[in-house]
């Protein structure tokens, strides 16, 4: 039988082979943005809702998101929209709700883990504002819809040099009925509304044309 100290040493010697992979398996991945000008660099991305419950709107949104939107300034018919939306990462900030929401009865995460947007036809609708045509699919419904895009204009990106941002928002609204999203038990109920407003807004990464980045110290 081992004494004390001999178990302690053994301990200590299991840590240290183990740590190395243990340290390596749960260091966060580095962040590193795609500049390409279109790209949606994803800490600046966000999809977030709204729905009525009985009275007052309810907020939420996706964590987990990705897309891209490059629409040539110069022929916008051109362009392309695209967007996915992971259905398991929906956060309300009430645990017990968002497990609920993942279940068949609403978004069947499961079964359905992602939601996809692909524009067909971009066109422009006014100063900075286009109208983004696509099909959008929800559960096992894919559905045409009209997206008004809107442009926030570019801004040199101060935390990285010869690199400009660029700014898009969208708002859309869906009744969740539409994508089999809920059976109309609760809306019956009153205790949940139909129309859910969607709000998108992120921003793009690219290289500034001309510039030379200073040099090292």
């Amino acid at each position: 039988m081992k004494t004390i100290p001999g178990l302690l040493w053994a301990l200590a010697a299991l840590l240290l082979a183990a740590g190395p992979a243990m340290a390596q398996s749960e260091s966060p991945k580095p962040y590193a943005p795609v500049i390409d000008g279109k790209t949606l660099d994803p800490p600046h991305t966000s999809v977030t809702f709204t729905i009525r419950h009985i009275v007052a709107p309810v907020a939420g949104r996706f964590d987990q998101k990705a897309g891209t939107i490059d629409i040539p300034a110069q022929n916008p018919a051109q362009g392309h929209v695209a967007f996915t939306v992971k259905t398991a990462s929906v956060d309300t900030g009430v645990a017990a709700r968002d497990k609920h929401l993942s279940t068949p009865e609403f978004l069947d995460s499961a079964a359905y883990p992602e939601m996809r947007f692909t524009s067909e036809r971009i066109s422009p609708a006014g100063k900075g504002i286009y109208k983004v045509t696509g099909k959008l699919t929800i559960k096992d419904v894919t559905r045409q819809v009209v997206i008004p895009l809107h442009s926030l204009g570019s801004k040199p990106n101060p935390m990285m040099p010869c690199v400009d941002a660029s700014g898009y928002e969208a708002h859309v609204s869906l009744n969740r009925l539409d994508y089999h999203v809920g059976t109309g038990k609760y809306s019956k109920m009153g205790a949940i509304g139909d129309t859910v407003d969607i709000h998108l807004a992120g921003e793009t990464l690219a290289p500034r044309p001309g510039c030379v980045k200073p040099a090292q110290q």
